[in-house]
């Protein structure tokens, strides 16, 4: 057992019902590439927030897709 406090967690929550749910689909490239396209998205939505600009809630919701 290896402890990795609660991002171990959080990742799991976040990848559940996607095909990053199975771990031989979880390579570095595609986890990598989910999490800085997810934070890239999340942060342009904040941003337009910020601005005024009127961003549904789905707009925070990345879910895991296979990125080419």
């Amino acid at each position: 057992q290896i402890w990795c406090g609660p991002a171990m967690g959080a990742f799991n929550t976040w990848s559940a019902g996607s095909f990053l749910a199975e771990p031989e689909n979880r390579g570095v490239v595609q986890v990598a590439r989910n999490l800085l396209e997810g934070a890239a998205v999340v942060t342009r939505a904040h941003q337009l927030r910020t601005f005024g600009v009127p961003v549904p809630p789905a707009a925070f919701d990345f879910r895991p897709r296979p990125l080419g």
